[in-house]
């Protein structure tokens, strides 16, 4: 990728802060707004403010955006265009996942480490205020936020779907009579906290990406901060009763103790392994004539049903020229093979793992995220979601800027006198 300069002016350096923030907590604004009926909001309503946040980010990266990133999109916008021609199924809504990505990672190369940690510190706090909330006062935070009425608007939810809990929270908000929590169900009972994501999976999620994160700045000595986040990342999956963050962080770990946590070839192998590992195990499990469904709503069962979808597939599905005969929501390499094509998903995950890393903050976050990212994509697409993605890019961009990397901060002079200050460039690669 060619060299270029960052420039940070004015407002910038916080405004990635606050458009982060706003991708985490604009759901449940307009999930109060839908309960007290002020307005009525759908998917419509909900696209249009993911997309003024996207917008806004944009705006702000604008002068950040060179020749090979153009170039990257204009190939890529080809391809779907011509892809939905012969496969009417195809969503370009990976368009907008990418974007996030690309959009926050160039905000935090814009930012600095200390806007980060109060990045986190602020979601942190408001996460687990709102999570005790949820957790002590479910009635009362069930009758602010009627999730289940907002998730069937929004068309994630269908209006004849049987509500065995009989709450206003979220479809996988209870693990029901018949299942118990995997963490301390003597205390919490089968209720999986929320907090204001509104469904237990992104907590999860948020506290896989706290973990990385600590991994990736802590090195071989964590500071108190690092720890205290560690243990607040335990805490939030623990209260979301995440199998999938415990395990997620569990490998994270192993990863990052591992010599090969660095390897550029192990971010970009990771997923490629997993999801060939999941086709293998979906060939022991064929059931001819039958088309794959989730037969036993565990992780085995999801687990099982990824791996009998690309198994299914003929190979116009893994180009993402015919489009799946089952949906692929509940499976996130499915969704990423049958709307991408796998040529430009090892296209971009090449572009990915390949990228040169400019600290070693970056590189072990790098590979964090492709564990992240490998597991994640087994059992659903949640990681594209705005909620928690911008997070996770925006911590990644900042990696890009940290330790080593701040030698080469020097101060500019303003080109007006009249003009602001101009904060420090930060010299580095573009994406």
């Amino acid at each position: 990728m060619s060299a270029g300069r960052i420039q940070v002016r004015g407002g910038g350096l916080q405004a990635g802060k606050y458009l982060v923030l706003a991708g985490a907590v604009f759901n449940l604004a307009l999930c109060f707004v839908s309960t007290r009926h002020w307005l009525h909001i759908g998917n419509a309503q909900i696209a249009m403010v993911e997309i003024a946040i996207m917008a806004a980010g944009f705006y702000l990266i604008r002068h950040q955006v060179d020749r090979n990133a153009l170039w990257i999109m204009a190939v890529t916008f080809g391809f779907l265009v011509g892809a939905k021609l012969v496969n009417p199924a195809l969503s370009f809504k990976i368009v907008h996942d990418v974007g996030i990505m690309y959009i926050f990672f160039v905000l935090g190369r814009m930012t600095t480490e200390r806007v980060a940690w109060s990045t986190i510190w602020i979601l942190t706090a408001l996460v687990l205020a709102v999570g005790m909330v949820e957790l002590i006062f479910t009635d009362m935070y069930a009758s602010l936020f009627n999730i289940w009425d907002y998730y069937v608007q929004k068309g994630v939810i269908s209006s004849d779907t049987v509500n065995y809990s009989n709450t206003n929270l979220f479809l996988s908000g209870n693990r029901g009579a018949g299942a118990g929590r995997t963490f301390f169900q003597s205390i919490f009972g089968p209720h999986r906290v929320s907090s204001l994501f509104l469904e237990p999976d992104s907590l999860g999620n948020f506290s896989a990406v706290l973990f990385a994160w600590c991994l990736s700045v802590s090195r071989n000595q964590p500071g108190r901060r690092c720890v205290l986040l560690y243990g607040l990342a335990v805490l939030c999956f623990i209260l979301a009763d995440s199998r999938f963050a415990s395990g997620c962080c569990m490998l994270m770990l192993l990863m990052r103790i591992s010599p090969f946590c660095r390897v550029p070839l192990v971010a970009f192998l990771c997923p490629v392994i997993v999801a060939t590992g999941l086709t293998v195990l979906g060939s022991l499990h064929e059931l001819p004539g039958v088309l794959p469904a989730i037969i036993k709503d565990d992780l085995s069962g999801r687990l099982i049903f990824s791996g009998r979808l690309l198994d299914y597939w003929n190979i116009g599905q893994w180009f993402g020229l015919a489009p799946s005969q089952v949906y692929t929501s509940d499976t996130g390499y499915a969704y990423v093979l049958n709307n991408l094509g796998a040529i430009l998903t090892l296209f971009y995950l090449g572009v990915f793992a390949f990228h040169r890393s400019r600290t070693p903050e970056s590189a072990i976050m790098k590979t964090m995220i492709s564990v992240y990212f490998a597991t994640s994509l087994c059992i659903g697409a949640s990681v594209f979601t705005i909620k928690t993605a911008a997070l996770l890019w925006f911590l990644y961009g900042v990696t890009e800027v940290m330790g080593p990397a701040r030698q080469s901060v020097r101060p500019v002079r303003a080109a007006r006198p009249a003009a602001r200050a101009v904060l420090p460039q930060v010299a580095g690669a573009a994406v």
